[in-house]
């Protein structure tokens, strides 16, 4: 009874740990993201308030608005970099830093204000109006750049005024335009140059001023900028104000953009004082007021800006175009040095104009050697009008084309090659078509290929080839029959069929008195003289023990029988020695049959006559040749044969 409240109260007290971690981890994760927002804040605030003091130590003589305004550039980049969601809190920071350096440059608290309002408007409408962007070169897109000078430079600049005037009035000094004019125009100055260049200190873009391929060039221009100013300033003498812009050009096309905009500052450092201690080429002119010379140096210094930014937008690009090239380039070179494949160009008449350096661990040809020979030169002569023929249809059709062929190394031994055609743009406009060639060295394929086909076919003659004497077997001797007999026109076109069957005479006799193995010589030597006596590639073949069947495509029986009385004669005259035999010599008793054929029956009953040919040479007295010409013929051999005699002769045909 007693056991399960205790059970509960266990369970109930492990829950609320279990919640009291889950809450305390929650807080912890609460205050990390409280004290990152309390560093954005603190940021905005020390930023605003540090720089704030700075501008104010620009104001002019007459304690009119400052030439330059930093605080809103440098608060837009800032503000551009952060997270959305930190952006609310850093505005919070720099606004009260604002409203504090305000109050110690001894400003009341309205007019304090009134000056926040109108820096925290301008900054936040710039935001506003511009792309999330994370560098300076992102804001020197061109779209991006003419978003930044049109909404932050003249939009938000001219509202920022616009606030300042109706806050302000009476304040101002008796020149509303002029005044007006002035806080424009050094807002806008200000946001152009400090907004960049927060982003390429907070970006780290900066570090392309210490580039070892940049430092010396960009530090000579630097150090112009601020001689050629420092001359032009410290002196009234003569109206030589323009000769600024030949520098700052010159640091435009060769300088990266951080380095650019600080020489543009160089240039404001040292013309503003100068000019505010009464000294430099402005005071030549008679301005009413300080304040319309300062304004007069403003607009030469967006005039300057506007030559120097342009440039140096375009040099951006060049310089990305450039490295985009380059690597490109180095790309390509990198796998066409390390591709399988020779990579080529051919201009329309087949000449090499660009040979990638792999010709010369393909072909053993340095690439400078092959520019401007043709390409057929270096073809196989058997090859040549092959590739000729793929180059021609790929030139006129324009579509990919692959060819195997054979090219002549340098060391003058040819390989076999495989080559894709494709037609592709000149390099040069208005030209003619040029050819993307590639080369493949597939030598140890091809050759690996012709072996396996030739050891295919040394199987195949194994199977359809007698191994005593070298001459076709039965087997082929069928499938031969069977293949000829298939052709559609053969029965039509052909004179017909004759099949002689010849057999060695007394051979037993033969075997019993020499041996096997001067048997089996003696059948090689038939073999041969029955092969060599024929006129024409007629079929030969063993057709089992000491028989041979010769087969006459597309003859007459004349001819028949005349190139059997050819073949027993020619046998004769070897007189090779046969003591078993009463002609003392081997010979052959052949028996020939013709006829026209358009079945294997007829093959079948063609074989059957020839059989009764050779029974009736063997009959009347062996060493002669005998006739079958039809069914009749044999029938008549047959009666005046021994029933087991015919019976044994039949067995041999097909």
């Amino acid at each position: 009874m007693v056991e399960v409240p205790v059970r509960k109260l266990r369970k109930e007290i492990f829950v609320d740990k279990f919640d009291m971690a889950v809450r305390a981890l929650r807080g912890i994760v609460s205050r990390g993201e409280l004290w990152g927002q309390a560093r954005v804040g603190l940021v905005g605030f020390v930023a605003a308030f540090v720089l704030l003091v700075i501008s104010g130590q620009l104001k002019t003589m007459a304690g009119e608005v400052v030439a330059i305004w930093i605080v809103d550039g440098y608060l837009l980049g800032h503000m551009l970099v952060l997270r959305r969601r930190n952006k609310p809190v850093f505005v919070i920071g720099a606004t009260l830093g604002l409203v504090l350096g305000n109050l110690m440059g001894d400003e009341t608290l309205y007019v304090a204000a009134s000056f926040t309002a109108a820096g925290i408007v301008e900054t936040c409408v710039a935001a506003i109006l511009l792309p999330e962007v994370r560098s300076a070169k992102e804001l020197l897109q061109p779209n991006v750049f003419v978003r930044f000078l049109v909404g932050a430079c003249v939009v938000a600049s001219t509202l920022s005024g616009v606030v300042a005037a109706v806050l302000l009035q009476g304040i101002f000094t008796a020149h509303p335009f002029s005044s007006f004019s002035n806080w424009v125009i050094s807002d806008a100055i200000g946001l152009l140059i400090f907004t960049p260049v927060t982003l390429v200190m907070l970006s780290g873009e900066w570090r392309s001023l210490f580039k070892p391929g940049n430092r010396i060039v960009s530090l000579s221009i630097l150090a112009l900028i601020g001689i050629v100013a420092t001359v032009i300033f410290s002196k009234t003498t003569y109206d030589d104000l323009y000769w600024m812009l030949p520098p700052l050009a010159l640091l435009a096309f060769r300088a990266e953009l951080s380095t650019v905009l600080l020489g543009t500052l160089i240039f404001i450092s040292i013309s503003f004082p100068l000019t505010i201690h009464g000294t430099g080429p402005l005071w030549l002119f008679p301005f009413a007021t300080m304040q319309d010379r300062i304004l007069a140096l403003q607009l030469f210094t967006v005039a300057a800006l506007s030559i120097v930014l342009p440039i140096t937008i375009l040099q951006t690009q060049r310089n990305a175009l450039v490295s985009a090239l380059a690597d490109g380039q180095r790309r390509f070179r990198n796998l066409a040095e390390r591709s399988e494949e020779v990579l080529m160009e051919l201009s329309a008449d087949g000449l090499f104009q660009y040979v990638s350096p792999r010709a010369s661990v393909v072909l053993g040809y340095q690439p400078e050697v092959l520019r401007g020979r043709s390409v057929l030169d270096l073809v196989h002569p058997d090859d040549r009008s092959v590739l000729a023929a793929v180059l021609a249809q790929t030139w006129k059709i324009g579509v990919e084309e692959s060819v195997q062929y054979r090219f002549r190394r340098e060391d003058e031994a040819h390989i076999w090659v495989r080559s894709f055609i494709s037609a592709m743009p000149s390099g040069t406009p208005g030209g003619l078509m040029a050819l993307a060639f590639t080369v493949r060295d597939i030598d140890a394929a091809v050759v690996a290929e012709q072996t396996r086909l030739n050891e295919e076919q040394q199987l195949r003659d194994m199977v359809f080839v007698d191994s005593l004497t070298g001459l076709r077997n039965r087997r082929y001797l069928d499938s031969k029959v069977e293949e000829l007999l298939s052709l559609p026109a053969y029965a039509t076109s052909s004179p017909g069929m004759a099949v002689l069957f010849a057999d060695v005479d007394y051979f037993k006799n033969f075997n019993d008195e020499y041996g096997h193995q001067a048997g089996d010589e003696c059948l090689r030597t038939v073999g041969r003289c029955i092969a060599t006596t024929l006129q024409k590639p007629d079929l030969v073949a063993r057709y089992g023990g000491e028989e041979f069947v010769i087969v006459l495509e597309n003859c007459e029986q004349a001819e028949a029988a005349a190139t059997a009385e050819l073949i027993r004669a020619a046998v004769e005259s070897l007189a090779l020695g046969h003591r078993g035999s009463p002609l003392g010599v081997v010979t052959l008793s052949i028996g020939v049959a013709h006829r026209k054929m358009s079945r294997l029956s007829d093959a079948a009953e063609l074989f059957e006559l020839a059989d009764s040919g050779l029974y009736m040479a063997k009959r009347t007295g062996r060493n002669r040749v005998g006739t079958v010409g039809t069914v009749q013929d044999a029938i008549e051999v047959g009666e005046s044969a021994s029933s087991s005699a015919v019976t044994s002769g039949a067995r041999r045909h097909l």
